[in-house]
């Protein structure tokens, strides 16, 4: 039977199971081709849109380079005649000052008389020059580089300066220096040369200003570059190819000019223009397939499992194990199923009663064993107040009695009575709270102290109860919380026993604002870190004739009422047991 239902089971499976695999293989054979496809495609893309920011780069680069170094030449050569200022001024003049192809303004400072001399009407003041860092540049270095001011006004227009050196024996005399318009001169109008319509270049100076941007049909928004594009280039010293979220950016930070850049920026859109299509193609190919594999094994899981249906439907609604009966049973496979099915299901209905059985019968063990732990327990717990009445009997046997003693030994005997009754009210399922009244806790500190000096009282070991002289009122049970510290106090006691006259045991009663604490401190023999996790479970116990309810019924006190236990302690060098109850606001 078991073989057959095996069987019958990788029937239903297989032939979906194949489909399936066939078209998830097929599936991953065209997403392995995207794939590649897709690699190629974007290396492709990649190399294209390198291609088009090389060559517009290099070709403005070459561009500005040889608009300059025509600049830079006419200086040159005025810088040849100075002392012949007749001829100077002729030449600048007939062709030198031109707003759209060169120069707006030319000077020429004479290093010496510390003087500028201007050969055009459009000036700006001696100390915007000289505040200039290109134009300390010059006179530091008198070298024969290419210096470029930044954006300087001039006469309601925006120029650049282009400072030459003035040599004479090598030795720095003065320098030309010449203006050309940023808003309106073809320098920087026409020599930035995009590839494409949807490129974009910039011409950045070294403050990562836009000095001009290619001669593009592109809105005023686009020809703004973002903060953050211009802090990115500060990281790239070669030329180098970074992206952002809306587009691909070339920077190449030599244009030529010490301190100018160039930046290409081409949409993302339209450098993978390309490649989201073939993706989108691919990606409509893999889900027509995996759609396709689940709908034909679908449809051969149905046609060859349609027999097992019923049968599966019939079991889904069975609330019990009682055999099923079905109108239309099929093949003669699915009747064999079926009885299988019968016979198991009265199987399991037969051990589920045996089981039953024997589980209340292990219950009915288990209550009578817990009576009996908790038969043990109330003796345990009894024995402690008839120590301090036994005590008051031996010494009114020795005539040493008064009527305190009595009273004391007395309110133990009822003490001891309340015990059981406690004891029987944990064991209920409800744990019903003790009574509680208001304790005068100078009181109850002074009939602490009697307890615990009956204890000790054949004892060798050195104890002391400390609590400050004016304490408030405490709303709490006296009786269980007596039980609690006089406990503690007797687990600590026996801990100290084999130190003899060394043992010592304090007891510390404390108050806050938000609670009590008592404090109960020995330095016995100590507990395992294991042995302090387990304190305060039922029937765990170290000693020899224990019961492990004593602290048991504490935890199950101080839950009641809100309070917590905490223990420390260090095996060999004693224990310190932390009681803490909140208070109540006295009425």
């Amino acid at each position: 039977m078991e073989r057959l239902r095996t069987l019958l089971e990788v029937r239903k499976s297989y032939f979906f199971q194949i489909t399936f695999i066939i078209f998830i293989i097929l599936g991953l054979v065209i997403s392995s081709l995207a794939f590649s496809a897709d690699r190629v495609t974007v290396s492709r893309a990649e190399e294209l849109a390198k291609e088009q920011f090389d060559y517009a780069i290099d070709g403005s680069i070459e561009n500005l380079e040889t608009r300059l170094g025509k600049l830079y030449e006419d200086l040159v050569y005025l810088g040849a005649y100075v002392g012949n200022e007749t001829y100077i001024e002729e030449r600048i003049r007939t062709g030198y000052l031109n707003q759209r192809t060169s120069f707006t303004s030319i000077f020429y400072y004479d290093l010496r008389d510390d003087a500028f001399k201007w050969y055009s009407q459009r000036q700006v003041p001696a100390t915007t020059l000289k505040a200039d860092a290109k134009f300390n540049e010059v006179l530091n270095g008198g070298g024969n580089d290419l210096f470029m001011s930044e954006p300087i006004s001039i006469s309601g227009d925006v120029g650049t300066f282009l400072y030459v050196p003035v040599l004479e024996d090598n030795r720095l005399v003065g320098m030309f220096g010449g203006s050309i318009s940023v808003l309106n001169s073809d320098l920087y109008r026409r020599m930035l040369e995009s590839a494409n319509d949807d490129m974009i270049l910039y011409l950045l100076n070294e403050r990562g200003e836009v000095l001009s941007t290619s001669f593009n049909l592109v809105t005023d928004a686009e020809r703004r570059l973002p903060r953050s594009i211009i802090e990115a280039t500060d990281d790239y010293a070669v030329r180098t190819i970074f992206s952002t979220k809306d587009d691909v950016i070339m920077y190449e930070p030599d244009a030529r000019v010490t301190g100018w850049s160039v930046l290409a920026k081409h949409s993302t859109d339209s450098v993978y223009e390309a490649v989201y299509a073939t993706r989108w193609q691919y990606l409509m190919i893999t889900l027509v397939t995996f759609f396709l594999s689940i709908m034909v094994g679908l449809l051969l899981s149905k046609t060859l499992t349609s027999p097992l249906l019923e049968l599966v439907q019939n079991i889904k609604k069975q609330q019990s194990l009682e055999p099923i009966q079905l109108e239309r049973t099929g093949s003669k496979e699915v009747e064999t199923l079926l009885d299988t099915y019968n016979d198991y299901s009265r199987r399991m209905e037969t051990a589920r009663r045996e089981q039953l059985s024997q589980q209340q019968l292990l219950l009915q063990q288990e209550k009578l064993a817990s009576l009996g732990q908790l038969a043990a327990g109330i003796a345990h717990e009894i024995r402690n107040p008839l120590t301090p009445v036994q005590i008051t009997l031996q010494m009114v046997k020795e005539g040493h009695s008064s009527q305190e003693m009595l009273d004391l030994a007395l309110s133990e005997l009822d003490r001891a009575n309340h015990l059981i009754t406690t004891m029987l009210t944990l064991a209920k399922p409800d744990q019903a709270k003790l009574q509680e009244e208001w304790l005068d806790m100078t009181e109850f500190a002074s009939r602490l102290e009697f307890l615990l000096d009956a204890e000790c009282y054949k004892r060798v070991t050195n104890w002391e109860l400390n609590f400050p002289n004016d304490m408030p009122p405490f709303y709490c049970s006296s009786d269980m919380l007596i039980q609690i510290i006089y406990n503690l106090f007797k687990n600590a006691v026996e801990a100290v026993d084999s130190k003899g006259a060394d043992g010592n045991v304090t007891v510390t009663i404390q108050f806050t604002e938000r609670d009590y604490r008592f404090l109960i401190e020995d330095n016995g023999i100590g507990m395992t870190e294991a042995q302090v996790k387990s304190v305060g479970s039922a029937f765990y116990t170290t000693k020899e004739n224990g019961n492990g309810l004593g602290l048991y019924m504490i935890r199950e006190y101080l839950k009641a009422v809100n309070g917590n236990m905490n223990i420390e302690s260090v095996e060999g060098e004693g224990t310190a047991m932390m009681i803490k109850i909140p208070r109540r606001s006295h009425p």
